[in-house]
C-alpha cells in the first residue's frame, strides 16, 4: 500500500512540473544536442527556461540545420527569413553560418501575410475573394472583411449590400463561410456590391510601397536565393512571387519550410521543399502537431508589419499598434536560445560539418513535439496554453492558444458531432481551441477519451487533405 501510495505521489508531482527528465532521455539520441541541453540546465533555474533549452530550441536546431543542409546542396547564395515567425530561426542560421564559414548570406525580410496580400489582393481579381474568405477560430463577417483593410463605414455598406441577416460580428463555421463567399461572388458579378471595387482601391493604395520594399531588400537582385518560414500553406512565398512578377515575370522562388499542409493551387514560378510534413503524406506527425503552439513559441517580440512607407530616403515596415502579448516570454526564450546556441557551437570539435545534419533528425523532432503538443501534462498545458495568439491575418484577434471550453464544447469538436454541426443537422455554434490538447488537459475531465476524440478528429482532417493533394512530390 505504502509504496503505491509513493507512486500515485511521484505520478502526481510529474504531472504537476515540466518533464525536463523525459525531454532528456529523448535528446540522448542526439550526443550533440543532449550535451548542449545538459550545459544549459546548469546555468537556468527557471522551469520554463529549462523547458526552452530540453524541447523547444533543440527542435528548432534540427529544423535550421536541414534548412542550411539544404539550401547548400541547392546552391542558394542567399536565405531570407521571413518574419516573425522565422527570427529565432535566423538567430540559430547566424551563428551556424559564421561558426562553420558557410558560403551563404543570411538575411531578415520583415513582411507579414497582411503586408503582402493588401497590396496583391487587385492583381487576382475576384479570386482574391479566396484568399480573404477563409475559415478559422471564432471567424465572423467582421474579421472577413478586415482582412481586405475595410473600415466600419465600408463593412456596414457591404452588408447591405449582400443582404445579410445576422449580426456582423457573429461566428461563422467552415461550411456557413464557403457559402458566404457563393453569395457575395454572385452579388459581385450582378454587381448588387461594390466590395471588390473597395478591395482594389485599398490594394492599389499599398502596392507601390510594398513592391519597393521587396526592391530595395533584394529580392530582385541577380542571385540565388528562397525564402525560409514555419509554412503551413505557403502563401507568403506566393505573394511575394505574385508582386515581384508585375517587374520580372519568370521570376521563380525556392522556399524551405518546416511543415505544409496545402499549398496554393496555382503556384507558377514557386518550389516548396518541407521539413517535417507535406500536403499528400506524414499524416501522424500533424496529427500530434499544433501549428497555433508553434507559432507562439517561434516568434518575434515585436508587432506585426501591416505595411510600408517611403520614410528619409527608403522603404520602412510599419507596425500594428496591437503588440505581441507574448514579448517578455519571447524575450526570455531568446536569450536561452542564444545561451543553447553558444554550448553548442563551444561543440564544435566534435562536429564533422560534413555530416552535421542526420537524416533521422526528424524522429527525435517527432519525438519531442509529441510529447508537449499531442500529450501535454498539467504544468505544460497551463504554462503554454496561456499565451496568446491569433490565427487571423490581424493581430487584433486575440485568445488564449488553449482557450477555456466545457466538456459540451469540447465533445462537439469530435469529428461525428462536428460534421453533424457543420451539416445544419444539429444547431449548436462550435468554438474551437488554437492548441485542443492543451484545453482538455485544462479542463480536467474525461481527459483520455477527450485526447483520443481530438486525434479521431485530427486523422480524419488530415487524411482527406492528403487524399486531395494526391501524392506528388515536387511542387
Amino acid at each position: 500500500m505504502a509504496a503505491q501510495w509513493i507512486m500515485r505521489e511521484k505520478d502526481k508531482r510529474q504531472k504537476q512540473n515540466p518533464r525536463i527528465e523525459t525531454y532528456l532521455e529523448i535528446l540522448k539520441q542526439n550526443n550533440l544536442l543532449y550535451k548542449a541541453s545538459k550545459q544549459c540546465l546548469k546555468q537556468l533555474d527557471e522551469s520554463d527556461k529549462q523547458m526552452y533549452a530540453v524541447c523547444w530550441a533543440p527542435a528548432l536546431v534540427e529544423y535550421v540545420m536541414w534548412v542550411l543542409s539544404e539550401a547548400l546542396q541547392d546552391k542558394q547564395e542567399r536565405l531570407y527569413f521571413l518574419a516573425r515567425d522565422a527570427y529565432p530561426m535566423y538567430l540559430i542560421a547566424q551563428q551556424i553560418v559564421t561558426k562553420f564559414n558557410l558560403r551563404i548570406e543570411i538575411r531578415y525580410l520583415r513582411v507579414s501575410r497582411y503586408s503582402l496580400r493588401i497590396p496583391e489582393y487587385h492583381l487576382l481579381g475576384e479570386k482574391c475573394l479566396d484568399r480573404i474568405f477563409l475559415s478559422g477560430i471564432d471567424v465572423s463577417l467582421y474579421q472577413i472583411l478586415k482582412r481586405a483593410e475595410l473600415n466600419e463605414e465600408e463593412m456596414y455598406q457591404v452588408e447591405k449590400e449582400i443582404h445579410y441577416r445576422r449580426p456582423l460580428k457573429q461566428n461563422l463555421n467552415p461550411k456557413e463561410i464557403t457559402e458566404l463567399k457563393k453569395q457575395v461572388l454572385v452579388c459581385c458579378r450582378e454587381g448588387s456590391t461594390n466590395l471588390l471595387n473597395m478591395i482594389y482601391t485599398h490594394s492599389r493604395d499599398a502596392y507601390a510601397n510594398a513592391l519597393g520594399y521587396l526592391k530595395q531588400e533584394g529580392l530582385l537582385d541577380s542571385v540565388r536565393y528562397a525564402v525560409v518560414d514555419s509554412g503551413w500553406v505557403g502563401t507568403i512565398q506566393k505573394s511575394i512571387r505574385t508582386l515581384l512578377a508585375q517587374e520580372k515575370p519568370k521570376i521563380h522562388i525556392q522556399g524551405y519550410y518546416f511543415g505544409l499542409y496545402e499549398l496554393p493551387e496555382e503556384r507558377n514560378g514557386c518550389t516548396y521543399k518541407a521539413f517535417y510534413f507535406r500536403p499528400e503524406n506524414n499524416i501522424r506527425r500533424k496529427v500530434e502537431f499544433s501549428n497555433c503552439l508553434y507559432e507562439v513559441m517561434y516568434s518575434e517580440p515585436c508587432s506585426m508589419v501591416k505595411k510600408y512607407v517611403w520614410n528619409m530616403g527608403q522603404y520602412e515596415p510599419v507596425f500594428s499598434k496591437v503588440d505581441n502579448p507574448n514579448k517578455e516570454n519571447l524575450n526570455i526564450n531568446h536569450q536561452v536560445l542564444l545561451l543553447y546556441m553558444e554550448n553548442l557551437m563551444k561543440l564544435e570539435k566534435e562536429t564533422d560539418k560534413k555530416n552535421w545534419y542526420k537524416n533521422d533528425a526528424k524522429e527525435l523532432v517527432q519525438q519531442l513535439y509529441r510529447t508537449i503538443m499531442a500529450n501535454p501534462n498539467k504544468w505544460e498545458a497551463q504554462w503554454y496554453g496561456s499565451q496568446l495568439f491569433s490565427d487571423d491575418l490581424a493581430d487584433d484577434h486575440m485568445r488564449c492558444i488553449a482557450n477555456d471550453l466545457n466538456q459540451t464544447e469540447i465533445r462537439n469538436l469530435r469529428i461525428s458531432t462536428k460534421l453533424l454541426i457543420m451539416a445544419g443537422v444539429l444547431h449548436r455554434e462550435l468554438h474551437e481551441s488554437g492548441w485542443i490538447e492543451g484545453t482538455i488537459v485544462n479542463a480536467g475531465k474525461h481527459i483520455a477519451s477527450n485526447l483520443r476524440g481530438a486525434r479521431r478528429a485530427k486523422y480524419v482532417t488530415y487524411l482527406r487533405q492528403s487524399l486531395k493533394a494526391g501524392k506528388t512530390k515536387e511542387v
